[in-house]
């Protein structure tokens, strides 16, 4: 019976997150918490399985997340974090804050603006993990799935650069190896689904590549689904940049 309840309570908090379709849920620097699901996602998720249960639920969550934002909850964490490892934010000897790069090799990026990435589903936010490659990160979208792109976040709003606490250099080169040996799988729409490695949503890339590590950077471990903010508030993350 115990079990049972367990399940029951992890199946109710996980269907909470991730996601709800409306096109532009941020006006300028305002974060909304009104939604509207599109019929183009809303199909999309029940194709991958995803009952109205499922979808209702992720909306309410999506809304919490999104007041958690509006809270400032993330930007305190970001300054005390920020104090505890002494980070030279403002400082070109500071290797994780390059010129128009952010992070090094493995390091996490989550945005909150979404919208400003081209999702738009109401994603309350978004997530990449810093490539091998010099100057790319390895991210996953709607349109195209898990690819590279130009890391060119050190130039956009609404972005945190974390490190995650305790891992060593060949902990986060194999991480960033991971993110890249899933380069062409497609986008996971089944957001109660990360345990899947045939395809990925953006922040199932970056926690299942902390996880192959022994990693888990997920903020509320007892629930199915993970998402960028969940990541920025997990306590395995130390937030060293935030715009």
């Amino acid at each position: 019976m115990k079990n049972v309840l367990s399940l029951a309570f992890s199946a109710s908090l996980a269907l909470s997150i991730l996601l709800l379709p409306s096109a532009n849920i941020y006006a300028a620097d305002e974060i909304s918490p009104s939604f509207s699901i599109n019929d183009n996602s809303y199909q999309k998720m029940k194709d991958a399985g995803m009952s109205d249960n499922d979808i209702e639920l992720l909306r309410k969550h999506n809304e919490n997340d999104l007041q958690i934002l509006k809270s400032g909850e993330l930007e305190e964490k970001a300054l005390n974090d920020q104090k505890t490892s002494q980070s030279l934010t403002d400082s070109s000897e500071n290797p994780r804050l390059a010129a128009s790069s952010l992070g090094t090799v493995g390091d996490i990026l989550v945005a909150y603006n979404a919208s400003s990435w081209g999702i738009d589903f109401g994603y309350p936010g978004h997530a990449a993990i810093v490539s091998l490659l010099s100057g790319k990160t390895v991210e996953s979208f709607p349109a195209d799935g898990v690819q590279y792109h130009t890391n060119d976040w050190r130039g956009r709003s609404n972005v945190y650069g974390m490190s995650v606490k305790g891992a060593s250099g060949s902990q986060y080169r194999a991480a960033a190896q991971y993110a890249a040996n899933q380069i062409g799988k497609p986008y996971n729409w089944n957001f109660v689904n990360p345990w899947t490695e045939a395809k990925f949503y953006c922040s199932q890339l970056v926690w299942k590549a902390w996880k192959t590590q022994g990693i888990d950077v997920d903020y509320i471990t007892i629930d199915p689904i993970v998402t960028p903010m969940e990541i920025a508030k997990s306590g395995n993350t130390s937030i060293y940049y935030s715009n």
